[in-house]
């Protein structure tokens, strides 16, 4: 048993070092996928933004036809609020309401030229949300958001496949230290 434990405390700097690289693949993983979550939100945001300040109404800038059930769909969609943040128009419903953010979302936006924030409408759905004053007088604001499931199941395979990977590769070091051990004591 004394002799497994030599093993075991010579095999742990290599055990830390792996944990730290499955660590780092997971974190830069995961970062990848939520930074590009944002990618069409973030065009349809500013753009929508942008084209209200030159002239354009809110429902010239929503697209028409069935509205998204962003609870359900991965669709991005657009909506253009008022000062309040009540809604003016919006290619989407969540619980069958066109979406309403809370007002720090808006406030926070007016502050800092733009919002991006993960908004959970209710227990089982999650939008990536991105929120861009309207560069005039108006007060209004466009936001553009779309569900998060299919990033956040993504995620989860990375995270079961990378922890199996984990597991995986310490076992089979831990082994190979010990045979290593065995290999040199008999030299």
């Amino acid at each position: 048993m004394n002799r497994l434990a030599e093993i075991f405390f010579q095999w742990l700097p290599l055990a830390v070092a792996i944990i730290g690289i499955c660590g780092l693949l997971y974190a830069v993983t995961r970062q990848s996928y939520r930074s590009s979550l944002n990618d069409p939100q973030i065009q349809w945001a500013e753009d929508g933004a942008l084209a209200l300040a030159s002239g354009m109404v809110p429902a010239e800038i929503v697209p028409r036809g069935v509205l998204i059930d962003a609870g359900q769909s991965p669709a991005p969609f657009i909506a253009v609020f008022d000062k309040e943040g009540i809604p003016l128009e919006s290619s989407a419903t969540i619980d069958n309401f066109p979406p309403k953010p809370p007002a720090g979302v808006f406030g926070y936006a007016k502050k800092y030229g733009e919002n991006r924030v993960t908004w959970q409408p209710n227990p089982t759905v999650r939008i990536a949300l991105v929120v861009v004053p309207v560069p005039d007088d108006s007060g209004r604001f466009v936001a553009a958001g779309r569900n998060m499931r299919e990033v956040e199941r993504r995620e989860a395979n990375v995270s079961k496949g990378i922890g199996i990977g984990l597991i995986i590769i310490l076992i089979g070091s831990f082994i190979f230290s010990a045979f290593a051990d065995r290999r040199r004591r008999q030299a």
